[in-house]
């Protein structure tokens, strides 16, 4: 898979989530009549955010109704929490052997940051 592209109408909120909340880096972006977008480097995966109201045959959008939820490895939860501009909840332990928390995008799409307890299933 080369990025997930996620289309939105709320484009300056979203994009300051992924990029000023969160911290990720932007690594492309564009801005023209017929389209504007952003796209970001979540440690690896890139998440290109496409500004709805701006393409030619706007979407409709609904609710992502939990379908989409982007999951971040860190290699340190909590330095990973204490570097957003964003309050974050408490990690917790799952049973099937991770610390996590998540937080919702102003779309409402789940991002779950993950560290695996067990440091060989890290991937990034």
């Amino acid at each position: 898979m080369s990025y997930v592209a996620l289309a939105t109408n709320a484009f300056d909120a979203v994009t300051t989530f992924y990029g000023h909340d969160l911290g990720f880096p932007v690594v492309e972006e564009w801005d023209r009549p017929t389209g504007r977008g952003r796209r970001f480097d979540l440690l690896g995966l890139r998440l290109e955010i496409l500004d709805n109201a701006r393409e030619r045959r706007p979407l409709s959008l609904g609710a992502p109704a939990d379908r989409i939820h982007l999951v971040v490895e860190v290699s340190d939860l909590d330095a990973a929490c204490d570097s957003f501009r964003i309050g974050a909840p408490p990690p917790h332990v799952v049973s099937w052997g991770a610390r996590l928390f998540e937080v919702r995008d102003p779309d409402g799409v789940a991002v779950t940051f993950l560290e695996w307890l067990d440091k060989s299933r890290q991937s990034a």
